[in-house]
């Protein structure tokens, strides 16, 4: 097929064309720039021009069908009722009457996607009109072909029209000597020598010559028996490539390429240009929230370090607690009391325990609010610090993703109350030191009622032996008061004791409260700057979307320079012509 490198040149670019306007399109590039990019697709994708002139029977229309392989130009047309006829694509095969000298012929042929092609009626029956539609169409064309028979190649008609076309479109005039199977080869030498001279005379200049066999070439083209040996016969293919070579060099055609290229990088490089800024704003936004992570995690590791403070005055307040507690037990442990449990083992179930737990909550509770209240006010600083380090450091794109309502303080500070109330209330109202305490007294209990029995016992034998015999009294009142002396030791062994049991339960206490406390209030914490990181998620997101997409773009973009940069020196490297 002819032109086959300027059409593969011609596609190449256009799908580089057509993947450059889709990036702009998703780019909303402007509608302008969009435009600029339509018009250049449109003007490349013009059919290329081709013009055949020669006499009547000089096998032009032969000549036609075999460059381009398929029978599509009548051939033998009687030159009365000759026309200038231009072959167009269409869907439909269709004949079109423009003037009485001019028609349109539409048929459903691939290649005239791709050439418009003129063919004009013999230059030795031209009427006036018929020169002058032919001389408008030569300087368009991008390849005029002047076709000579070599079987009467002396012809002056050709030459007359020949003067009537300006110099400055010669160059893309071509000689071509049809039916070069009916001369030998030393004949046509002849004829080309003539032809050479006679340019050279009457043009100042000698277009390039090329003696074909259109006959032959396109038995070859059409499935002819021994098809690669006529074509070579045929000479058609140094004609073939010298047109191929006039499209790459020096057509209108080249030139729009060149021009479309040209643009192409233009806007390839503006819209390069716009990536890379805002993959640059992408990456400093990043930057931007890596800092706010590391603000907030900054921010949670100085709360955290402070809920030891917030729970100071709980710890005190239990201490406070302990304090009195044994101050309380101490005051009911008197000597009488602690001898008393040998006869009222529920003592400490029905009194001391039940005020201590009274006593806790009325101490602690004050506390515990206080040092939520704390932690609140801690926390409600946050808030306007990311939102001015938002509002202050990303642009307006980014700072619509990022949070605008303020987190639920108020439920946030109800559910940690309720939550410490509930700990406070299983921790102080818990049995372990009221079973260990009861414990203990009943051993109390138990361990004074023996010397009391015996001094009991001893004291009443001592008053009966007193009144018959003074040496039994005096044995048995020793024995009383020994007994007496001992249950008094014990008892307050006993008590103090049963103080020491309750100072260590009251500090184990503590200790489980406050540290339940403070896992409560740090659970709180961690809640929060869930909630803060989730609602800044949307931010994070976009980012990351961001970064996606633009890289996408840069990808697109690199690979599109590197398509761009491949076609120069095929659409760049005949520039000088």
């Amino acid at each position: 097929m002819i032109a086959d490198h300027y059409l593969q040149l011609r596609t190449d670019l256009e799908t580089a064309l057509i993947r450059l306007l889709r990036l702009g399109a998703d780019l909303h590039r402007s509608p302008g720039s969009l435009e600029t990019l339509h018009a250049l697709l449109i003007d490349i994708r013009q059919p290329l021009l081709f013009v055949v002139v020669g006499e009547v029977k000089a096998g032009k229309s032969s000549l036609l069908n075999a460059l381009f392989g398929r029978e599509f130009a009548k051939t033998g047309v009687l030159p009365a009722t000759d026309r200038v006829c231009i072959f167009r694509y269409g869907e439909v095969e269709k004949t079109v009457d423009v003037s009485p000298q001019l028609i349109e012929r539409f048929l459903p042929i691939d290649f005239l996607r791709d050439f418009n092609v003129v063919d004009t009626p013999g230059t030795n029956t031209m009427v006036a009109e018929h020169q002058r539609i032919t001389e408008e169409f030569v300087p368009r064309a991008d390849l005029v072909l002047f076709v000579f028979s070599v079987v009467n190649p002396w012809t002056q008609s050709a030459w007359d029209l020949l003067a009537f076309v300006q110099k400055r479109w010669l160059k893309n005039i071509v000689f071509v000597l049809q039916q070069a199977d009916l001369r030998d080869p030393a004949e046509i030498a002849v004829i080309r020598r003539h032809l050479q001279d006679t340019a050279l005379q009457k043009l100042g200049t000698t277009p390039p010559i090329f003696a074909v066999s259109a006959r032959q070439a396109l038995l070859a083209r059409t499935g002819a028996p021994g098809a690669a040996s006529l074509e070579e016969k045929s000479q058609i293919i140094p004609l073939q490539e010298h047109i191929d070579l006039i499209m790459a060099d020096a057509s209108a055609h080249a030139l729009k390429l060149r021009s479309a290229w040209q643009t192409a990088q233009v806007v390839l490089k503006e819209i390069a240009s716009e990536v890379r800024e805002a993959f640059r704003t992408i990456s400093h936004d990043e930057e931007r929230f890596d800092r706010l992570m590391h603000f907030l995690q900054a921010r949670k590791e100085q709360t955290l370090r402070q809920v030891h403070g917030f729970v100071r005055g709980i710890d005190q307040a239990c201490r406070d607690c302990a304090v009195e507690g044994t101050r309380f037990l101490e005051s009911k442990l008197t000597f009488w009391t602690t001898v008393n449990m040998i006869w009222r083992r529920d003592y400490w179930q029905r009194d001391f325990q039940e005020e201590m737990e009274t006593k806790l909550r009325q101490i602690v509770q004050p506390q515990i609010e206080n040092a939520v209240q704390l932690l609140e006010t801690d926390l409600r600083g946050i808030w306007p610090q990311l939102q001015d380090m938002i509002e202050t450091h990303f642009g307006g794109e980014v700072k619509s993703q990022a949070p605008r309502t303020l987190p639920d303080f108020a439920r946030q500070r109800r559910e940690l109350l309720q939550s410490i109330q509930l700990t406070l209330a299983e921790r102080s109202g818990g049995n372990a030191i009221e079973d260990q305490m009861g414990e203990i007294f009943r051993e109390t209990s138990d361990r004074l009622r023996i010397p009391a029995g015996v001094a009991a016992a001893g004291g009443l034998v001592a008053l009966v032996a007193a009144m018959s015999s003074a040496a039994v009294a005096d044995v048995t009142g020793v024995l009383a008061a020994s007994a007496a002396i001992i249950g008094t030791l014990l008892a307050k062994r006993q008590r103090g004791k049963i103080l020491r049991v309750y100072a260590e339960q009251m500090e184990a206490k503590r200790s489980e409260l406050v540290l339940a406390i403070e896992n409560q209030i740090s659970h709180t914490i961690d809640l929060f700057y869930g909630e803060i990181n989730a609602a800044i998620q949307p931010l994070t997101a976009f980012c990351t979307a961001q970064r996606a997409h633009f890289q996408l773009l840069v990808d697109r973009i690199g690979e599109l320079d590197a398509t761009f940069e491949k076609l120069r020196p095929r659409v760049m490297g005949s520039r000088s012509n």
